[in-house]
């Protein structure tokens, strides 16, 4: 429908393994065509992974330090926010990172990167993982299809809080990947305003 969402966070001072101890004051935004903004959920630690349904009836979003993907049902004639309900966790478990930025493909699957995971993680409309992809980075940030029939898996990765050994350790840390994943993604409405 061309609007525009956007989730905040508080960011506390001091270094960034303070990660985990900050407030839950976020509040995730929608902003209408004619730039009325309206508060649509709070009492979030870090806004993320904001992705719908092909059908437009699930609205997804990551609350990435709770380790929690969680599934609206959404209502896109007013763009309504409907009951929350807890899509799938990630584990708190060696090798697995937190859900940051995702996308969902034509096929309804949900992809997430995981922040200090090292993959790309594909769940399935149910919330069960359906496929991890390994990546060469620690940090990929954020996932989006284009290309020739959004058939190009577009993966973003950074390099914050690395050190220069563990930048030595991963020379593509903060690149741009480009992967064929076998599926295609949707083009998603344009903000009007």
């Amino acid at each position: 429908q061309g609007r525009f969402w956007s989730g905040t966070m508080y960011d506390p001072p001091g270094p960034p393994a303070r990660y985990f101890e900050r407030e839950p004051v976020g509040i995730l935004y929608r902003l209408d065509g004619d730039h009325g903004c309206h508060p649509m959920a709070d009492d979030i630690l870090v806004s993320n992974g904001l992705a719908w349904s092909p059908d437009g009836a699930v609205m997804y979003f990551t609350d990435s330090p709770r380790r929690t993907i969680w599934a609206y049902d959404f209502d896109t004639a007013s763009g309504d926010l409907g009951e929350r309900r807890v899509f799938a966790e990630i584990p708190d478990a060696p090798g697995r990172g937190t859900g940051d930025g995702a996308t969902v493909d034509a096929e309804g699957y949900y992809w997430s990167a995981e922040f200090r995971g090292s993959r790309l993680v594909r769940y399935a409309p149910d919330g069960a993982v359906d496929q991890m992809v390994e990546l060469p980075v620690s940090r990929p940030t954020s996932c989006a299809f284009g290309g020739d029939g959004m058939a190009t898996l577009f993966v973003t990765s950074a390099k914050i809080m690395l050190n220069e050994a563990e930048l030595a350790l991963e020379p593509h840390a903060g690149a741009l990947f480009v992967l064929d994943v076998g599926v295609s993604g949707l083009l998603e409405a344009e903000y009007p305003g």
